[in-house]
């Protein structure tokens, strides 16, 4: 499986000290998740995405999503494990 694609850009002081990283064994679910995010807070340029053929098994998305605080990673991860997604924490 490939690591996600994240956009290039500059990276700010003060910016996200926490990836949370989910995987969706159904890329609806993961769609669905993208749209939630939005409402809390998240900017779709900042989502590193997977889709479906860059994964060894061609189904599911895998989401890395940026969080600058530890209440965002809770809300963030409880969302996506309420869509179904496998769930793992990447520190910078």
């Amino acid at each position: 499986m490939e690591l996600p694609q994240i956009r290039p850009g500059v990276i700010h002081e003060g910016s996200a000290t926490t990836r949370v990283v989910a995987f969706f064994y159904n890329s609806a679910q993961g769609n669905s998740a993208i749209q939630m995010l939005g409402a809390l807070g998240i900017r779709s340029d900042q989502l590193g995405v997977t889709p479906p053929e860059q994964i060894e098994t061609g189904q599911g998305m895998v989401l890395s999503i940026p969080c600058q605080t530890e209440a965002l990673v809770t809300k963030v991860e409880s969302l996506c494990r309420s869509h179904g997604a496998q769930i793992h924490r990447q520190k910078r």
